[in-house]
């Protein structure tokens, strides 16, 4: 790998956040699967000065093989980008997810208003894979399992505020900004199934969902590496042991406010 096939791989890489050399359970393209074999043949020195770029950066290159990861098949390599914890790579911004999260019309009426639909469903999403699964935000093995229909998704949802939020009484809250907001009167019939979606896009885009199927996600191993990698520093207060609802009572609508407020 020369000085100019290492910029392209670091390119692609910033854009796609995996690589894998070959699939067992997707399709992948053929710059993916050069880039892959190119980080793969790379020698010490090339991969060394990769690896000390995207730590500069607050990223880590991180390589399985089917040795080391569940799903990865005989003799195939699989790369992940991941975010190192406590770090914030300054072009992964929320520019992108607040205009796919607004082009939901009727439901979002301001960059704020994206960002809690934002949260809420990421918390969601991530009762949906580890708390309803009975995994630990340590499991990575399991990552293949971890396979949810749309409309599944999109109930849960649904579930959550009908027979939760809405239950809530807003005067016990230390602010009322998140219920509000979970709870607007003026969400039209089908605006919750179109935010799933969106948020659901902006996760297959970030590389941390697979679509498997029509209307069928997966969570990726960059996913549960990441998930692994923050949880003792980042993640721990996020899924206790308790009722995952009565939990979230007080994480999604009070302990997000101070994030909200920031905004």
């Amino acid at each position: 790998m020369n000085n100019s096939d290492l910029g392209r791989v670091q390119a692609y890489l910033l854009r796609h956040r995996y690589a894998e050399t070959k699939s067992a359970r997707r399709n992948i393209s053929k710059e993916e699967r050069d880039v892959a074999t190119m980080l793969r043949d790379a020698d010490t020195s090339m991969r060394t000065l990769l690896e000390e770029i995207f730590d500069g950066q607050g990223l880590e290159l991180k390589s399985f093989n089917e040795f080391e990861a569940a799903g990865i098949p005989l003799g195939a390599t699989v790369f992940v980008l991941a975010r190192k914890p406590d770090f914030s790579p300054t072009f992964f911004g929320t520019e992108k997810l607040i205009a796919r999260m607004r082009q939901v019309r009727r439901g979002i009426g301001s960059d704020a208003e994206a960002k809690i639909w934002f949260i809420q469903l990421w918390f969601i999403l991530l009762d949906l894979l580890y708390t309803r699964k009975s995994r630990g935000p340590n499991a990575l093995q399991d990552w293949v399992e971890t396979s949810f229909a749309k409309n599944v998704f999109v109930d849960v949802v649904k579930e959550y505020i009908n027979d939760h939020v809405r239950k809530i009484d807003p005067s016990t809250l230390r602010t009322d900004a998140v219920y509000k907001v979970l709870t607007n009167t003026e969400l039209k019939e089908g605006t919750v199934s179109q935010l799933c979606n969106a948020f659901l896009e902006l996760m297959v885009d970030a590389g941390l969902l697979d679509l498997v199927g029509q209307d069928s996600y997966r969570q990726t191993l960059l996913f549960a590496y990441e998930m692994k990698m923050n949880y003792d520093r980042q993640l721990a207060k996020l899924l206790p042991n308790a009722d995952p609802y009565l939990s979230a009572s007080t994480l999604l609508l009070v302990e997000t406010e101070s994030e909200v407020e920031e905004y």
